[in-house]
């Protein structure tokens, strides 16, 4: 199975970037297509027509960014159909023969932004989303992905501040009790590791900022 997955393409910032990567695999037989957050600058989802009328071909999922702003993400469901949007939730999908499982949220942070902890978004919230990820990470499956857009662990971050390492992410993946094969994960811009092993779980930051190109997963 061949998984393509990017981030933060905040169209239309990057959109000319994700049309230039994805110029380099079109010809490519993609199985499954991961969208991890931050698709478009400031929650103006009609800039996202032109990415939706490429990927909607694939069997596609994603889940929202911090940019993909809550109160317009009811427009992405209706618009973008074809696509299975996950917030906090998941999907089971039969890919080849195989049982692909996904748990798909924005994500855990660490330390919660001033703007976040002003509306709502605090250290209590993220403590309830943690607890219900790793729930969902026991589900069963015969390969089994984790889709967030905040970083999942933090050895895929390096490169960034590391004083903005608890505004990136979490360590889902260090704490959890049932893990997934695969952690996806976008948001941090700026990292030069963007692949890592963590307890055996294959990590990686598909931020196209960061990877320069939309990142191809063999499975089995």
């Amino acid at each position: 199975m061949l998984i393509a997955s990017t981030s933060d393409i905040h169209s239309p910032k990057y959109l000319t970037q994700f049309f230039m990567a994805y110029n380099n695999i079109r010809n490519v037989k993609i199985d499954l297509f991961l969208l991890a957050g931050d698709l478009v600058n400031e929650g103006e989802y009609n800039h996202f027509y032109p990415i939706y009328d490429v990927l909607k071909k694939y069997t596609t999922v994603a889940v929202f960014g911090n940019e993909d702003f809550t109160e317009k993400r009811e427009y992405y469901r209706k618009y973008f159909n074809k696509i299975i949007w996950l917030e906090d939730e998941v999907t089971k999908l039969d890919i080849n023969g195989k049982k692909v499982t996904i748990v798909g949220s924005e994500g855990v942070l660490e330390e919660p932004t001033k703007w976040q902890k002003l509306n709502g978004f605090d250290e209590e919230f993220y403590r309830k989303r943690k607890e219900k990820i790793f729930k969902m990470l026991c589900e069963d499956g015969d390969l089994k992905i984790l889709l967030t857009h905040y970083a999942s662990s933090f050895s895929t971050v390096v490169g960034e501040r590391k004083s903005a390492y608890p505004q990136l992410g979490d360590r889902i993946i260090e704490e959890a009790e049932c893990l997934p094969h695969i952690a996806i994960h976008g948001h941090a811009h700026y990292a030069k590791i963007t692949f890592s092993v963590v307890r055996n779980v294959r990590v990686y930051n598909v931020a196209l900022p960061a990877n320069k190109k939309i990142v191809l997963i063999q499975t089995f």
